[in-house]
């Protein structure tokens, strides 16, 4: 017998599960239909998009003209010439870079794009503020030799999942696309990178004179190399200004790479008069000047080949005047106004420029060493060095590796032969002793010295030492009359005999 009851019950809660599935549902979509109304515009993402099309192809010696608006306000055209350089309409004179005329001349020659986002204009031209094309990035008018013409708007970024793209509408079509951004880019350039920039040809091997000013004809700061460029220079540098005082070889050898680096960016203008004030070359900040010597420089192409090129001696001048941002100052080369990185000028301008001197207390090399000469009280002993140069069996000079000369030396004390051997030895344990400390700026006595040291130089430069008390531990250290440091008492004693 069946229980009737039993199977209703079942039937009435499968009811009440059917209703409440379907309330669920109806609840569902409505939430869904908010949040679809409520939501910013988007547009469809169909699944049977077009990709990457080209609407007109052309050759880039078939581009014209191309003319650019940029969002700034500003805005410059280009016609190509028949030789298929690019000038500035307008301006005959203003040949564009021919490096960056082949990248404009290519991005125009091809009207494309990457995908169609929308083929209905009423889903979003009510929404152009959104995709930048309100106020476009650029727009990019470009006419063909055959007399077509294309306008280009160009938007903000597309954020895509592989890579980024742009906005962009094309006049005459009603759909919006999106664009390379290789293309968009070159696309957006300034006039002001148009302009060819040669940069300064800076050799630190050809490096003999570097002098800093303030701008008002004051000199800063001045380095000159003693001797001819090659060689050991790196280590025969002179601090002339602010004080004559050695310079230290591996301080000397960073500021002449961070010299020989010095770059240029963007040609802002000639420097007429007006220019010149308006960048504020009339009270510039800083002058940089580099003196090059004549030389030979060896470089290695890129087809591996060695080749040596001379070059005439020159002198390389740059003027900071004002600031365009805080990363960026104009500069002044030759007759051009430029912009410049305020990072690597600053490097320059901000320097502590005695940090470039040397802290070792001797300032001839032994190699170079002719005499010197120690006074201590009524003591005076006179170390002459003689150097004959080697000759082989065939009576020609003996070299290094490098084709220097070498010699044989010999040495004298006050007229006496002294093993040059012992000399030697003295005389590089000498060459190891630094100074201990700065002396305090503007720091004077009137105690004589208790000890001197002249040292004179086979190549003509000569030196005074002096070892004056400075307190009870220590000595200051005065050489050709500039007291900068200060050095441990008889950390200077030398007495060979």
């Amino acid at each position: 017998m069946l229980d009737v009851k039993k199977k209703q019950t079942s039937l009435a809660r499968r009811k009440r599960w059917v209703l409440l599935a379907c309330e669920a549902a109806i609840l569902l979509a409505l939430c869904i239909a908010w949040a679809v109304l409520d939501r910013p515009v988007e547009l469809p993402d169909d699944d049977a998009h077009i990709t990457y099309r080209e609407v007109a192809v052309h050759e880039a010696k078939d581009v014209a003209r191309l003319g650019i608006t940029l969002r700034s306000g500003e805005s410059w055209a280009a016609l190509q010439t028949e030789e298929g350089k690019l000038s500035i309409e307008g301006d005959a004179g203003y040949e564009v870079d021919a490096a960056k005329a082949a990248d404009m001349l290519n991005a125009a020659k091809v009207i494309s794009y990457e995908d169609v986002l929308s083929d209905d204009p009423a889903e979003f031209r009510d929404h152009l503020a959104d995709f930048g094309l309100d106020v476009p990035r650029v727009v990019a008018d470009i006419t063909y030799a055959d007399g077509s013409q294309w306008t280009l708007r160009i938007g903000d970024v597309l954020h895509l999942e592989e890579e980024n793209a742009y906005y962009m509408m094309i006049d005459g079509d009603e759909r919006l696309f999106s664009l390379d951004k290789g293309t968009a880019e070159t696309l957006m350039t300034e006039k002001a990178l148009l302009h060819p920039v040669t940069q300064p040809t800076l050799h630190k091997a050809r490096f003999d004179k570097i002098t800093f000013g303030d701008g008002a004809g004051n000199t800063l700061a001045e380095w000159t190399l003693q001797g001819a460029i090659g060689g050991n220079a790196q280590d025969r540098w002179m601090m002339t200004a602010p004080v004559q005082y050695p310079a230290e070889g591996e301080s000397m050898a960073t500021l002449q790479a961070n010299l020989a680096n010095v770059r240029l960016g963007a040609y802002v203008g000639e420097a007429t008069p007006e220019n010149l004030a308006a960048y504020g070359f009339d009270a510039p900040r800083f002058v940089l000047s580099i003196h090059q010597a004549a030389g030979s420089i060896g470089t290695t192409g890129l087809d591996g080949v060695y080749s040596v090129t001379d070059w005439p001696e020159d002198t390389f001048t740059l003027t900071v005047g004002d600031a365009k941002s805080d990363a960026v100052d104009y500069v002044l080369v030759g007759e051009k106004i430029y912009i410049s990185s305020h990072f690597s000028l600053n490097v320059f301008m901000e320097m502590d420029v005695l940090a470039t001197l040397s802290r070792y207390t001797v300032p001839v090399a032994l190699g170079n060493l002719h005499r010197l000469t120690v006074r201590t009280g009524s003591q005076e002993r006179v170390y002459t060095i003689t150097r004959t140069e080697q000759v082989d069996e065939s009576n020609a000079l003996v070299t290094d590796s490098e084709g220097n000369v070498l010699y044989d030396r010999s040495c004298e004390l006050n007229g006496s032969m002294l093993a040059y051997a012992k000399f030697e030895a003295a005389y590089n344990e000498l060459l190891k002793i630094s100074v201990s400390g700065n002396l305090p700026e503007g720091w004077t006595t009137k105690e004589p010295a208790h000890t001197t040291f002249i040292f004179e130089a086979f190549s003509s430069e000569s030196y005074t030492l002096e070892l004056v008390p400075f307190d009870a531990m220590h000595d200051a250290v005065l050489l050709d009359g500039n007291a900068l440091f200060y050095l441990i008492k008889h950390g200077m004693d030398f007495d060979v005999i």
